[in-house]
């Protein structure tokens, strides 16, 4: 533990810190700590407050149904990749180093802890509440392994000699003893907190959580959570009762609304302050960042420090300010408007089925009244005289309440990115071209983009401080890279890597990537034989689809051409240089005449191609000739054949013709030789005055 300097005294220390807390108390709950229990009732759907009994309460879920699209759709974009955050090194020896700082620091995020679960509460916290926090440190835990096992007697006077813990040791008779025996060991584990926003103290103005003058993380702890955590016991245990009450705020009475008892506790809470101030502790004029646990006006430790631990990251960053704008923030005052629109299309169709109705006190009995009331099909209705109860009621328009809602949702739409088109196709949407829809989708998933790209760069600041909180423990521990377990060594590690989020906007997507990678193939294919690719930028390419795919290890499918290459060779002689050059030299001219011999079977394949598309093209012509002259002769045919026809056909009715005409002059002369010369007998048919038979 760290001893003050004379400079400044723990209480002028504790005053200090204890009026830059009351400052910070006082905007966060003056402002920020309404609006961010005000946001969680939103998100939680609860009664606005103004109901009324016996009309509509319904309150719809907008908030809720945006902010979880964009928690799944963030943290989807997040997860995906095994390599979200990259560090890279500004020299080329440090690759290597920075491609196990990224595996080492990746591991430890999401297999070293519950990183899923840091990621998605992270996220949700800053869409709802404006700001997520999270916090990186290294933890200490007393690790404790028993060992059995049988040793001779020597080699028990041996573990005792060297101090070895034994709790129990039994005498086998034969010389060897049967031991147990407790290994002690610390544990480091590099842990991750999203943090409650009621938790987190910062100074009024603060642009950037680096640049604060003031940071604290005020947690409840109970007197043994002290001691565990390594402080003194005597001091713990004489510290007196907090001036500021453990209570919740509005935020944890809004996050636990649904938990109305408390557990009444056994133990006595404090207020625990780890604050980081900048500081002039020494008197040298310079102000250092120190790092301070307080509890009340007294101070546990005091440390300085290079960095604090916190990140802190907003959907929708405001300029020159840390605490900007939530998703929830865009959709409230559309959730309250659209609430109130449907209760009153609901409280309208309520009145439509049952109106009230307008009962003249003559016809009214003292059972009137409860028949009314007594709504069932059938009911009677018990009166007296000619007169009725009549409903009261207007007619009730529902399309312009619908027409209102329709607009209060594409008003949502527009504000936050998230479309029926993002959520699933649109029945509407049918009737809309490919390309159109596809547009439409395009442009509702730039709001995501953007959310997913600035949560990305802070993960990437909670990784540089995870890799500096690594190396400045400076302790190997053990990982899992690409499926085979290594021992990773910080220390090794260069100090100017910088961290890199590989989430892009417009190309973050593994589909969009794995098209990239794949174009991105096929030029590193016609790079490779001229010397501007090299394998091993292939297999990182092959290695980064694979992951991106989610197929598992890379090397499963891909042989590293830098297997092996950490041994450094043995120098060689200069006959095995003298070989190694005329063995280029031959690969080279052998690497020529391929080429060239390449190049000719080429041009004979292009010649060869010509030459054929050619012959193809005179035997279409020579077809395409006999075709035409096929079918000129059968259309002369068929007109030398109609011709002759008609030709047939006039001759003959030419010869018809004359020998009908040939006919009538035989009959003719026939008639005039008979009446000169007539048989004997032979009386004549006809004569002047008609026929003899009539």
């Amino acid at each position: 533990m760290a001893t003050m300097p004379d400079a400044i005294t723990h209480a002028e220390l504790a005053a200090l810190l204890a009026e830059d807390e009351r400052l910070a108390l006082s905007f966060r709950d003056s402002t920020l700590a309404e609006e961010q229990s005000v946001a969680i009732d939103y998100y939680e759907a609860r009664p606005f407050g103004d109901e009324e009994e016996g009309l509509s309460q319904v309150v719809t879920p907008d908030v809720a149904e945006v902010v979880d699209y964009m928690t799944i759709s963030t943290s989807r974009t997040i997860v995906a990749g095994d390599r979200v955050v990259e560090f890279e090194s500004a020299e080329a020896e440090g690759e290597a180093a920075a491609e196990e700082a990224t595996a080492a620091v990746t591991y430890s995020f999401m297999k070293g802890q519950d990183g899923y679960r840091v990621i998605h509460d992270w996220i949700q916290s800053g869409l709802i509440e404006k700001i997520g926090i999270a916090k990186t440190c290294a933890e200490t835990h007393d690790k404790v392994v028993k060992r059995r096992g049988l040793v001779s007697e020597d080699q028990l006077a041996a573990l005792h000699g060297n101090g070895a813990e034994i709790s129990a040791a039994t005498d086998n008779g034969d010389g060897s003893f049967l031991i147990e025996a407790v290994e002690r060991t610390q544990e480091v584990r590099f842990v991750d907190y999203p943090i409650p926003s009621e938790e987190f103290l910062f100074a009024s103005r603060t642009r950037h959580e680096d640049d604060s003058d003031y940071l604290c993380h005020r947690s409840a702890k109970s007197v043994s959570d002290l001691i565990a955590m390594g402080f003194d016991r005597a001091l713990v245990e004489s510290l007196p009762a907090d001036s500021m009450p453990i209570r919740l705020d509005m935020r944890s009475n809004a996050r636990w609304l649904d938990e109305t008892q408390i557990a009444p506790s056994t133990t006595r809470k404090l207020w625990l302050r780890e604050e980081y101030k900048r500081i002039d502790l020494d008197g040298d004029g310079v102000d250092e960042l120190v790092k301070i646990f307080r509890v009340d006006d007294v101070i546990l430790e005091v440390e300085e420090v290079d960095e604090n631990p916190f990140v802190v990251w907003c959907p929708f960053p405001r300029a020159h300010r840390m605490v900007g704008h939530s998703l929830a923030d865009k959709v409230m005052d559309l959730q309250r408007i659209k609430s109130v629109i449907l209760r009153q299309q609901l409280n309208g169709l309520y009145l439509t089925n049952n109106p009230r109705m307008y009962v003249p006190q003559e016809c009214m009995t003292e059972d009137t009244i409860d028949d009314l009331l007594m709504v069932r099909p059938g009911g009677l209705v018990r009166g007296r005289g000619p007169s009725k109860p009549e409903p009261l009621y207007e007619a009730f328009d529902m399309a312009k309440g619908m027409t209102m809602l329709e607009y209060i949702t594409g008003e949502r739409e527009s504000r936050t990115g998230i479309t029926r088109l993002n959520q699933g196709l649109d029945a509407d949407a049918l009737n809309k071209t490919a390309t159109g829809t596809a547009l439409m989708q395009a442009q509702g998933q730039q709001m995501e983009e953007y959310v997913a790209r600035n949560f990305a760069e802070a993960l990437a600041r909670l990784f540089a401080k995870k890799l500096r909180l690594m190396v400045a423990v400076g302790k190997p521990f053990a990982i899992r890279v690409d499926g085979q377990a290594r021992t990773v060594d910080p220390r090794r590690w260069p100090s100017g890597l910088s961290a890199t989020a590989r989430v892009g906007l417009g190309s973050g997507r593994k589909d969009q990537r794995l098209q990239y990678r794949a174009q991105m193939l096929d030029m590193q294919k016609e790079a490779l034989p001229v010397g501007l690719a090299t394998p091993r930028n292939i297999f990182k390419n092959l290695s980064a689809m694979v992951r991106d795919a989610g197929l598992g290890i890379p090397t499963d499918y891909f042989q590293d051409p830098a297997a092996g290459q950490g041994q450094a060779p043995a120098p060689p002689d200069a006959a095995m240089v003298k070989a190694q050059a005329d063995a280029e030299a031959q690969r080279q001219r052998l690497m020529l005449e391929r080429q060239k011999a390449e190049a000719d079977l080429m041009l004979g394949r292009q010649q060869g191609q010509a030459k054929l598309d050619a012959l193809r093209e005179e035997s279409a012509l020579k077809l395409q000739l006999e075709r035409d002259t096929s079918a000129a002769e059968v259309a002369l045919a068929r007109d030398r054949a109609t011709a002759e026809a008609a030709l047939a056909r006039e001759r003959m009715a030419m010869e018809f013709s004359l020998a009908e005409r040939r006919f009538e002059a035989e009959q003719t002369g026939s008639r005039r030789r008979g009446c000169g010369r007539r048989p004997p007998g032979d009386i004549a048919p006809l004569r002047q005055g008609g026929a003899l038979d009539q």
